[in-house]
């Protein structure tokens, strides 16, 4: 470890972020940082306030990996100037101080510091950053509802010994462990709400699309907070989750699409009409951060608990945040040696919660998989039967679909990883369609 004796170690939650930064910006800071597990330049802060100066997307990225502490170097102010670029409204030294510290943030690109004082290098370790550890709280006691949500995690990884062997070990991420939805749009609900709150951009009432999970677990974190949610599902969605959203006190419309997706404009343009706040899980990067920060760290650390890495890691694609997410974390820290595989619906197949890429989706771009595979809703359904007959876990649709891909991929040897977003419990309309099917029922 190399520190120059003028940097100085900071509680990373006292540095004060100016600026709204581009997530992709972000992300090459994270993965060169995670690649390296060392921070090589400190970030730069006015001295009396701590705000940030220099170093926006590294503060970002330390948040994003959960550090504790930050290398700062304190400067005066008479050491700054500050250059506008493409606005129309000069930005001042004051103004950057002022978005810091009262906000709202200053948009990113908008102007460039000058700092007239060498910058020292330094050779950091994460591990000398106190990255924050997960099993703090053993005895799950909560002193809310909202912390029985992000102070619970991680969500169990659990070994399926029915289709492990000698050389070949199976492990299942259990998302349906969350309180709220049984999913892991638990997390994308709490991470846009809770963005939107730091932002000043959360109105009394919420305007989401939604194939039910986002839906329960954006309603939960809005009663909590005294605001009202109206959602929209697709046609061809389970007449049950009507049930469930309105039992929570939501307002619940059914539009004629087959996809959730489908229903984004008509969305954004009814929450704009009515002064409503349209959080758009396709598109808002408070999902993909949830799951840079929790999501693919968990089980990481999970894995590494036993002594083991992942050779595979297979997930359902439908925003694609918590897929393109752990593609990020583990292609930064392993390189080619993880293959990550997403899974979407057939042609003309829908799956609740996944859908094919051609469909649009943000970061699926972003990153790199290593392939896709197609699942047939009945091949769904028949991947939850088989993991609900030999290892007791009723799962979801989708997660039906990534077990069906996993075993029609699978070798005999590597550490595989399945994501499950979500228990089987709100799919009863799909299980009896089956059923009948077969003259079962």
């Amino acid at each position: 470890m190399y520190i120059d004796d003028r940097i100085s170690f900071l509680d990373i939650s006292k540095v004060k972020q100016p600026v709204k930064v581009d997530l992709r910006a972000v992300i090459p800071v994270y993965s060169r940082i995670l690649n390296e597990g060392i921070m090589r330049e400190p970030i730069i802060v006015e001295k009396t306030t701590n705000v940030a100066l220099k170093g926006y997307e590294t503060l970002e990225a330390l948040k994003l990996l959960s550090v504790e502490k930050a290398p700062v170097l304190r400067i005066d102010r008479s050491m700054v100037n500050v250059k506008p670029l493409h606005t129309a409204k000069p930005v001042k030294l004051e103004d950057i101080l002022i978005a810091g510290l009262r906000g709202p943030k200053l948009p990113y690109n908008s102007f460039e510091v000058q700092i007239d004082v060498q910058i020292p290098t330094l050779e950091v370790s994460l591990n000398d950053l106190n990255v924050c550890d997960f099993r703090e709280n053993k005895l799950r006691v909560y002193y809310d509802t909202l912390e029985l949500l992000y102070k619970d995690w991680p969500t169990p990884l659990v070994r399926l010994r029915s289709f492990s062997s000698n050389d070949r070990s199976v492990w299942a991420k259990l998302e349906g462990a969350n309180p709220y939805s049984n999913s892991i749009k638990d997390r994308v609900g709490w991470s846009m709400i809770m963005a939107a709150l730091e932002d000043g951009a959360l109105g009394d009432i919420i305007y989401e699309a939604t194939s039910t999970n986002t839906g329960i677990a954006i309603t939960t974190i809005a009663n909590l907070l005294g605001k009202r949610t109206k959602l929209f599902i697709p046609k061809t969605i389970q007449r049950a989750s009507d049930f469930f959203l309105k039992v929570l006190g939501a307002d619940v419309i059914r539009l004629p699409v087959g996809l959730t997706v489908e229903a984004i404009e008509e969305v954004d343009a009814r929450s704009k009409a009515d002064g409503a706040t349209h959080l758009n899980q396709f598109e808002n990067d408070a999902n993909l951060r949830v799951h840079l920060k929790y999501t693919a760290r968990e089980i990481d650390e999970q894995l590494r608990s036993v002594g083991l890495k992942p050779d595979y890691i297979v997930g359902g694609l439908g925003t694609s945040g918590h897929m393109s997410a752990i593609s990020i974390y583990f292609k930064s820290r392993y390189g080619s040696s993880v293959k990550v595989i997403g899974v979407e619906p057939a042609p003309n197949e829908v799956i609740p919660g996944i859908r094919r890429v051609e469909t649009g989706m943000k970061w699926v771009h972003w990153v790199e998989f290593d392939q896709i595979v197609d699942v047939t809703r009945r091949e769904a359904i028949e991947g939850v039967l088989t993991v609900a007959r030999r290892e007791g876990l009723l799962i979801g649709l989708s997660a039906g679909a990534v077990f069906s891909a996993f075993s029609r991929m699978a070798r005999d040897g590597g550490v595989y990883v399945l994501i499950f977003p979500d228990s089987g419990y709100k799919y009863s309309e799909q299980f009896e369609e089956y059923f009948q099917s077969l003259g079962q029922l």
